[in-house]
């Protein structure tokens, strides 16, 4: 089977590597083609500039678009995800006959829930800023294309060279909230077994997917696990609590799960250790 990564970055190397070890021919678009792994069939490819843009192999059976924004504002969202996806889907169109499924990793920014409550894929969206709304119009896009798509709304990604919350508490600038702050994540591992494993479901995938790990938890609690772990001293409370976040909310992953993906690391505590143990490492 031929695959395509486009814009081709951690998430997508680990899942071409995936698939190419069960014998597919993986080909990987990203600006610097030379920084892809050995056996990728490599484009150096600027998304932003479609007149750049190479044929797509009519043979192409599977397409995994995982963008990322030209700038961190409404228009760099636009310009890296709604604009490359539009072209993509035109392109896919015109040039794939063969096309059996487009994964597109989005994200759960799209989506409302507050107070705790657990939500899954039929909750409505609620994208509460400006690039939300942006990701929101990019799944709308894709899902009206009249491609076999899937999309995998994935929530906070971690892993190797993905380190946020333990540089916070190294740094000692880690502070338990004082009012409910529930996470949701999901281990860069996990997400590219996920797209192996929804590429392999052909036509029983499903068109929308949440791609969580099995264990919202608070955030003072990662805080305070990873400090443990880390042997040293528990972050301090804060003193009052922030201005509701937009989200506060746990994820259900079920739907994905029941489609038959086993996670590896099912919770936050699994996933941190192995990262503290250095067992992977970030694809440049």
């Amino acid at each position: 089977m031929k695959v395509l990564l486009v814009s081709c970055g951690d998430v997508a190397t680990e899942a071409g590597l995936r698939l190419q070890q069960e014998g597919h021919r993986v080909t990987g678009w990203r600006r610097n083609s030379q920084k892809l792994p050995a056996g990728f069939t490599g484009h150096s490819v600027d998304l932003l500039d479609a007149a750049q843009w190479p044929s797509i192999d009519p043979q192409t059976e599977i397409v995994v678009l995982t963008p990322v924004p030209a700038t961190r504002d409404a228009d760099g969202y636009t310009r890296g995800y709604l604009q490359v996806a539009k072209e993509l889907a035109s392109r896919l169109t015109a040039q794939c006959p063969n096309l059996r499924r487009l994964i597109y990793i989005s994200s759960t920014a799209v989506m409302g829930g507050a107070n705790g409550e657990l939500v899954d894929e039929s909750a409505p969206l609620a994208p509460a800023s400006p690039t939300a709304q942006v990701l929101a119009h990019t799944e709308a896009a894709l899902a009206g294309s009249g491609l076999p798509v899937t999309i995998l709304r994935a929530s906070g990604i971690y892993g190797p060279g993905r380190t946020r919350l333990i540089d916070h508490v190294t740094a000692g600038a880690a502070q338990i909230p004082a009012g409910s702050h529930w996470t949701n994540r999901i281990h860069r591992d996990d997400l590219a077994a996920a797209i192996v494993h929804v590429a392999a479901l052909g036509e029983q995938a499903a068109g929308l997917y949440l791609a969580s790990d099995s264990t919202p938890a608070q955030l003072g609690e990662v805080y305070q696990f990873l400090a443990k772990e880390l042997g040293l001293p528990a972050p301090e409370e804060a003193g009052q609590a922030p201005a509701r976040r937009a989200a506060d909310r746990r994820l259900d992953n079920s739907k994905l799960l029941a489609s038959g993906l086993e996670l590896q690391y099912p919770g936050f505590a699994e996933g941190y250790r192995a990262i503290l143990a250095g067992t992977s490492t970030r694809h440049a």
